[in-house]
């Protein structure tokens, strides 16, 4: 007999579907086409895919979780989530999801410094797409205008196979590819549908679609395996740069064109080299370091007419994945934290606080190790060894320390791991700045200005960042924030070829500094851990 499993949310069943003795819950939640919060990609080690198998009964994880027969499956509410659509060059448009406190930077490069828009598309509209680890935006653009006509946005679709590109590439590399290339092309093809939806424009009018991504997201929407950027020496198939056509099922006319913006190796991607362009670096005699700062954290350094860039593993951790209680930027999640005589926290939603997000991760830390909660080494220590403000906010959970942000019952709190995770993310940018300033030859004086890029970089607060060591204090009246540059890149590549013609100048200019291996990024990386 085939087991039904029947998937409730929101106090209604959304979906039955039929599942195998012996299989995991998450599995089966997955392939029906439901989402299920999994950073780990159901690898057992993040404890975030809860479900319950009864109206108000025990959380289990569903990873963990078989099929023993007909099954009832209920899953928590799903938030929306805060995504930056603005950037360096933004204009207005009208939002399918207009997130709170996504609000368009100064533009630094723009659309006055790109030649006049090329025509050789025949079509009036293109779609400019920002394809990242965590959310996916796209814009309907009047190509001739570099207008944009309407935006949509959405947590990336591939999220329950994992939180980071090197969850993916292990699925793939378990299960192909193809599973995660349809469910990026179908997304794509739906916010698409929405941009036509809410402006009254019409697919066949799409001739152009330009994407910016990070190697292994770009690989997916080409119908591509990344696995050979899971293994040294980790190999791409294409370092992208050129057009393809239109897949079937792509919501432009049939005819329409796919631009991947220009990679240059396996974790420097097209987003980044975008980001690059919109920001200007082309036209900066510099020194300019540019930090695109999300999963991954890509560093580039314009000194001169060369960019020396790199790219951290940093891991998941700022944007609160395979934290005990991180979450992303949904409501509920603590946003921010200060201390003012007390401790305070703002809510994503004005709502009871369920847990915490990246930049609410990094404001704690700031507070922490300025109260002395943690020390130079990133102990968190016990309440009678820490400063006495904060010494009632540490406690116990399962016989280790950890700081309470709220009190009572469901209170949220940041754990000695949790610590040691954001530590060693803060520690990898750190050394990767100064690897790139060592490369280039000056000293970190010398550096004219700091741009912060990236859905992370767009709502951290640099003053926390400065404070736990991610960049240099003096970096502070240097600092820009810029927003999604990568998006902002799209559009530019999407409306003017000699923008695209730009970007792979870029490439032709950059010197690529892998950090496996290199002597000053371990010893800095060393160095940079300490508070």
């Amino acid at each position: 007999m085939i087991p039904k499993i029947r998937i409730h949310r929101s106090g209604k069943l959304i979906c039955e579907t039929e599942g195998v003795l012996g299989e995991s819950l998450y599995s089966v939640i997955n392939s029906a086409g439901t989402y299920i919060d999994a950073p780990c990609g159901g690898a057992g080690r993040c404890s975030k895919c809860l479900v319950r198998t009864a109206p108000g009964g025990d959380e289990i994880l569903a990873c963990r979780t078989l099929v023993g027969g007909d099954m009832d499956v209920y899953l928590p509410e799903e938030a929306e989530m805060s995504i930056s659509e603005a950037g360096a060059t933004g204009a207005g448009a009208s939002s399918v999801y207009a997130p709170p406190g996504a609000l368009p930077s100064p533009a630094i490069g723009g659309y006055e410094n790109a030649a006049a828009p090329d025509p050789h598309t025949g079509r009036k509209f293109g779609v400019a797409a920002d394809i990242g680890t965590t959310t996916v935006v796209v814009h309907l653009t009047n190509i001739a205008t570099g207008k944009r006509v309407a935006t949509a946005s959405g947590a990336n679709a591939q999220r329950p196979y994992g939180a980071d590109v090197i969850s993916r590439i292990r699925y793939c590399a378990e299960n192909g590819h193809e599973t995660l290339s349809n469910l990026i092309r179908d997304q794509l093809s739906t916010l698409i549908r929405h941009t036509c939806e809410v402006s009254g424009e019409h697919a066949r009018d799409i001739g152009y679609v330009s994407i910016a991504g990070n190697t292994v997201m770009e690989h997916l929407v080409a119908g591509y395996s990344p696995v050979g950027m899971g293994t040294a020496p980790f190999t791409p198939v294409d370092l992208f740069g050129e057009e393809i056509g239109a897949w079937e099922g792509l919501h432009a006319s049939k005819t329409a064109k796919v631009f991947l913006c220009p990679a240059i190796s396996s974790y420097f991607g097209g987003d980044a080299i975008a980001g690059m362009l919109a920001a200007g670096l082309p036209d900066d005699e510099g020194p300019t370091i540019f930090l695109d700062i999300g999963t991954n954290g890509e560093l580039a350094m314009k000194y001169g007419d060369k960019f020396y860039c790199c790219s951290t593993a940093a891991g998941p951790a700022f944007e609160g994945a395979e934290i005990a209680m991180g979450m992303a930027a949904v409501s509920g999640a603590i946003d921010h934290v200060k201390w003012d005589g007390k401790l305070q926290v703002t809510v994503i939603g004005n709502q009871a606080p369920r847990g915490i997000c990246g930049s609410g991760l990094l404001d704690a830390l700031a507070v922490m190790v300025e109260k002395g909660a943690v020390d130079e080494t990133g102990r968190l220590l016990d309440a009678d060894e820490a400063g006495r403000d904060v010494a009632p906010h540490i406690g116990k959970v399962d016989g280790k320390n950890v700081f309470w942000l709220t009190m009572g019952s469901g209170g949220i709190y940041i754990s000695a791991l949790d610590v040691r995770k954001l530590q060693l993310a803060k520690s990898a940018i750190a050394a990767g700045i100064r690897t790139l300033i060592h490369h280039a030859g000056i000293g970190e004086d010398r550096v004219k200005s700091f741009i912060l890029a990236g859905g992370f970089g767009s709502y951290m607060d640099k003053h926390s960042a400065a404070g736990i060591g991610m960049f240099p204090h003096s970096f502070l009246p240097k600092t820009l924030t810029l927003g999604n540059t990568a998006g902002e890149g799209a559009v530019l590549s999407l409306c003017s070829g000699s923008s695209r013609d730009a970007l792979m100048d870029i490439c032709k200019h950059c010197e690529y500094i892998d950090l496996a291996g290199n002597e000053v990024f371990r010893d800095q990386f060393t160095e940079q851990m300490f508070f």
